[in-house]
């Protein structure tokens, strides 16, 4: 009886082992022919997750009615990269966003493209758009920062805000591509080419 189930248990194995590369490989296969959108999603969920972080801590500040709870975890998260002036910030319920509003403009303007994108292009021909493009989006901002930072003139509420947004509603034509094109070579994807780089 033992000997029988060990044949059968063998025999089991046997298929179970033959079987698997045969899964492996058509997993492999479905990665690969889908990993644009992956990659896609992986970017959108990302730049989602980053945004609802900008407003939890003004929202969790207001309803511990101090920013010095839980919600001082995300003010802190966001430290090293802003800022974080009270008078330079949106604010929600009377307490400032994690990060300035230059910032949030990037990102929240970020977030706008990356939604936009797959309207404008096809993510199985990913596409970079001529680099004079990023230049034109960053001057605006860079001047305003440095002249601002240097007192060459006091930048406003509304052109910090505006000038980040133009950089953030840009950058996704670059990022999106790039990481699409990234991934296919992780995975050795055949992708369909768009138009050159310019």
């Amino acid at each position: 009886m033992h000997y029988r189930q060990a044949i059968d248990n063998a025999v089991n194995f046997g298929y179970v082992a033959s079987v698997l590369p045969v899964l492996f490989f058509h997993q492999m296969s479905l990665i690969r022919a889908m990993h644009p959108r992956k990659t896609y999603g992986f970017i959108l969920g990302g730049t989602i997750l980053w945004c609802a972080l900008v407003v939890l801590a003004p929202a969790l500040a207001a309803w511990e009615m101090a920013p010095a709870g839980p919600s001082s975890i995300f003010y802190r998260l966001f430290d090293p990269i802003c800022h974080q002036l009270d008078t330079r910030s949106f604010h929600l319920f009377g307490f400032p966003f994690a990060v300035c509003s230059r910032c949030t403009s990037i990102y929240f303007a970020f977030l706008a493209g990356t939604l936009l994108y797959p309207l404008i292009y096809d993510l199985r021909r990913p596409t970079l758009p001529p680099r004079v493009l990023m230049v034109v989006a960053l001057v605006p901002m860079v001047f305003d920062a440095g002249a601002g930072f240097l007192g060459l003139y006091e930048d406003t509420f509304l052109i910090r805000t505006v000038t980040g947004a133009l950089f953030g509603l840009v950058l996704p034509l670059f990022v999106v591509p790039a990481a699409i094109e990234g991934a296919s070579q992780l995975f050795g994807t055949q992708l369909q080419k768009g138009t050159p780089d310019a």
